[in-house]
């Protein structure tokens, strides 16, 4: 277990080099119908520093791994990332101690918690199946997908992290 100390310094870490938000990957149409996007909390931090992301993946928990640089003599950059139901819990534990990314924080953990009920938005009819039953007996379920109210709710939580994360957007000191 972690020592407050620790969490505290991953704050920081997330706060100085970090991205809060959400990924929206692309609705597709799959076997059970489904018709609507997938929205996934991220957590990610890239530095040039090795031990500071190993130190957040021991700490949180996730995965690191080195990127090759985007510019001819670039410096290698090591990433740390985290994801979901991971994500989500990481962000809960440094969240008493974020400064400059706790609005992206708090964004994500409300999606997260949206998300955790999803099970009753799944009410949008696109059609029907054949499902066999344990006897091989088919019978005729449903394909349910997210409700447009649902998948609107989630869409005002990636914006908002999009609009939080976007560059060249500066806080003003206070003095």
């Amino acid at each position: 277990m972690a020592t407050e100390i620790e969490i505290a310094y991953c704050a920081g870490l997330i706060d100085g080099e970090g991205y809060i938000g959400v990924k929206k990957s692309k609705a597709y149409r799959n076997l059970t119908g489904r018709v609507t996007p997938g929205y996934h909390a991220i957590l990610m931090v890239r530095m040039v520093n090795e031990e500071g992301v190993c130190f957040l993946a021991e700490t949180l928990g996730g995965w690191y791994y080195p990127e090759t640089p985007r510019v001819k003599y670039g410096r290698l950059l090591h990433t740390w990332q985290i994801s979901d139901k991971k994500a989500e819990l990481a962000l809960r534990l440094v969240l008493p101690y974020l400064r400059i990314k706790r609005e992206n924080a708090e964004t994500v953990i409300a999606l997260r918690d949206l998300q955790a009920e999803g099970r009753q938005h799944r009410t949008k009819i696109t059609g029907y199946r054949n499902f066999p039953n344990a006897r091989g007996t088919p019978r005729l379920v449903a394909n349910k997908c997210f409700s447009d109210e649902y998948v609107a709710r989630c869409d005002v939580f990636w914006l908002r992290c999009k609009e939080l994360n976007r560059r060249g957007v500066q806080g003003g000191c206070l003095v």
